[in-house]
Formats: C-alpha cells, structure tokens, sequence
C-alpha cells in the first residue's frame, strides 16, 4: 500500500496528558515498565518533546506506506530516519506556528478522507484499518495538519522571493531544442541533506540503508514519500521526465547511466544524498504513439489445421515477396496475386492505435517501405506504408517552464531554511 501524504514537511505533536502510574512494591510489572519505557523521552526539540511512542507510532506508520515488516532488523535500520524526519517535523511546526500558520480540522479531515479513498478504504472505516496496525488516526491527524502547515508557510513565506526573467524562460526553451534527439528518462528521486560535514558519513549510511529496502522489495515512491527531504517526496519522488543537462552535473552523470528499473547508488552532491531511479524512456517532446500513418495490409488467411511447418512455408513465401513491392499499389497488386489473401486500406491511423505486435512491426518505416510477415493466429499479416507523418517537436510553454525553474528555487530556499533551523536550534537526542 502507498500513502501519498504530501510531505513538504512532518511534524507531530504529543496529544494529551502523559501519566506515571505507581506500583507498590519494590519492582515494577511488566505493563508498567513497558509503559515507562515508551513514555520515555526520544529527543528534545527547543521547547517540544519527541517522545519514544512517538517515534513508535511513526516506525508503524512509514512500514505500513512502505509495504515493510517491522522486523527488528528493519526497526534498526529505519530508526535513525524516523527521527531525523520527526525533528524536522517539529522545527518546521514550530517556525509554521511562529508565523502565524495554522490549520483547521477540516482541511485535516479532507486530507484523511482523500488518504482512505486513494488506498481503497471507506473513510468511516480508515481509523480501524489503522488501528488493526497499531496505529493511533490522531498520529496521522498530527502528521497531516503539520505537513500542510509548512506547505503553506513556504507558499507565503519563501515563493514571494522567487523570480524567474523572461530570459531565462528563453535560456531554457534553447537548452531543451538542443537536446531534442536525446533521451528523456521518467525519473524519481530521494534527499537526504547533509547541513553538517561531520554528519555525511551517517546521512550516507542512511541513504545506503534505504537502498537496501529498495532493493529487498519496499516501493521507491513511498520510500521517498516517508523519508525524502524534497519537495518531490509529496509525490513519491516524481521528478518527471527529464533531459540531460536538466539536473545538477553529479546527477546528471549517474542519470546518463541509468536504463529504465535501475536505481542508483547514493550519490554525493554539495546539499547531500541522492538516490535516483529510473521508469521510462522517450524523445523529448516526440511521442512515437502520436505518428499518423496511411496503409494497405495485406491479409493472408491460414487454415487452422495448417501445422507449424505450412504456416512458415507461408510466412517465407511473403518474406521473399517483400524486395518487390515499393508501394501500397505494389503490395495492393500482389496481394491480388495470392490465393486466400485480401488487402484494405487505412487512413491516418495513429501508430499507438494499432495492436502492439503491428506497432512494432512498422514502427520504424517509411513510406513505400513493408514490413515482415506478423503471425497473426489464423492469418499471415503484411503491411506496407502510404504515408507518415512523424510529431513534430512539442516543447512545454512558457508558464510551465516558469513554473518549473520557480519550484526548483523555491526547494532551494526551503532546504536552506530547514538548514538554518537546524542550526539555529537546541535538539538533544536521548537514545
């Protein structure tokens, strides 16, 4: 299961009074030093408390998004994650709620209810599917309301320092003509800062552990849904199609290495550590599925008694027609040749229209050009091209290339300012 909980940024809040229960007698039972034991104190946030049921609670949650046991041996290696991401959590509440941010029960609600619905679960049946996972719906609550706060903090706060000229929309659209004939890959990624030098180390082993869970079966997207520190973690680490030369130099290298299922090793940039991974690749602004094509087929019935060895005697006798024909009338006229074959005619088809094993069978021709004979079960198909019309170079306007290069520096502006709240703040961490 994936939940997509925009993660712009987490926070949560203990909810509640906590109580000690005393125990007479000299030892305590096991339910109370179970009890003291996740009452007790995680990390301290400037005045915030994380507290071990805190932490718990977000171990449970962040398995359940990943499609992950929480064996020990995974609680172990996500931990240090967990709450990494729960501090941060608590720095970006605090600076949303000294900004005057805040949010109100409904759009928390809202949140909820788009959550259940998108995982298949009656929202009156959401907090039970939770707590059968041990999971309290007021954690989720929390998480969601401060998630939502910083998204609006760094709206109102950070995006009014955000420019982009007219220039540099120019700039861009001149890069991506450049490289119109290179590959464009569907790529998603996972950030993890490095604000402290002294830190990479760990923030590498960290990077090198949720690889591993990557590659033990967890799902890329919720991964970087529960543990990215960009933007894109919202969306599952989609950052969309990309051109070379689009991403910084480090990653555009690994990127170029990448074929479609591959996941890089983590990668060192200047803010920290990145995991790339790779789904699809196309031509920037060419969708072969969009080519318009005219042609005659040439339709050969086969007996479905025909063994194997008749049906490629046909198959060879077409094949060696093929040099022949250099047109859709010269395949129309050997077609009108062949006993038990017929040939029609279609018009400005487009090449995604067509049954898959033909598309790739004419993928690549052009006009007067014919394919090799497709098995088609009880027919023999041959195809020759009348005309082709490829797409023409589709490049994104203007807005949305303003609204890309705005969304990249306003996830520069929000990883600096995450970094001067680190800086800036008392964290003690007690485990």
């Amino acid at each position: 299961m994936r939940f997509g909980i925009n993660r712009f940024g987490q926070a949560l809040v203990i909810a509640g009074t906590l109580l000690t229960i005393g125990v007479p007698g000299a030892f305590l039972s096991q339910q109370a030093i179970a009890q003291q034991n996740v009452m007790r104190i995680a990390a301290v946030v400037n005045d915030d408390i994380i507290s071990v049921l805190d932490l718990e609670q977000r171990l449970r949650l962040v398995a359940l998004s990943s499609n992950l046991r929480l064996d020990q041996q995974t609680r172990q290696r996500l931990m240090p994650q967990v709450l990494r991401g729960l501090i941060d959590e608590r720095l970006q509440a605090q600076e949303a709620e000294n900004n005057g941010i805040t949010i109100s029960d409904r759009e928390v609600d809202d949140e909820v209810r788009i959550l259940a619905e998108r995982n298949n679960i009656p929202p009156v049946q959401f907090p039970a599917f939770l707590s059968s996972r041990g999971i309290e719906l007021e954690t989720l609550r929390t998480q969601i309301r401060s998630q939502l706060a910083w998204a609006r903090y760094a709206g109102r706060r950070l995006a009014r320092q955000v420019e982009v000229g007219e220039e540099e929309i120019d700039e861009e659209l001149q890069r991506l003509r450049e490289v119109s004939d290179q590959p464009q890959k569907r790529t998603y990624e996972i950030f993890l800062g490095v604000d402290n030098p002294d830190e990479a180390n760990q923030i590498r082993q960290d990077a090198e552990r949720l690889l591993s869970q990557i590659q033990g079966g967890a799902n890329f997207s919720s991964v970087a849904n529960g543990f990215s520190e960009s933007g894109t973690a919202a969306q599952g680490g989609d950052l969309g199609w990309i051109a070379p030369g689009q991403l910084p130099e480090e990653l555009d290298e690994a990127l170029a290495d990448l074929q479609p299922g591959m996941i890089s090793p983590p990668i060192r940039t200047f803010a920290g550590y990145y995991l790339l991974y790779v789904t699809d690749v196309q031509r920037i602004g060419r969708d072969p599925a969009n080519t318009e094509i005219s042609l005659f087929q040439l339709i050969q019935r086969v007996p479905g008694h025909a063994s194997d060895q008749d049906r490629q005697a046909v198959v060879e006798d077409l094949r060696a027609a093929i040099p022949g024909i250099d047109s859709c009338e010269g395949l129309k006229r050997y077609g009108e040749s062949r006993q038990g074959a017929n040939v029609a005619a279609a018009q400005n088809i487009k090449l995604g229209e067509l049954p898959p094993q033909v598309q790739e069978a004419v993928a690549n021709l052009q006009p007067g050009q014919t394919s090799e004979p497709i098995n088609n079960g009880n027919a023999i198909l041959m195809i020759t091209i009348c005309e082709r019309s490829d797409p023409g170079l589709t490049l994104p306007s203007r807005d949305q290339i303003k609204e890309r290069l705005g969304t990249q520096r306003l996830e520069l502006l929000v990883r600096r300012k995450m970094r001067d709240l680190r800086r800036e703040a008392f964290i003690d961490i007690r485990l």
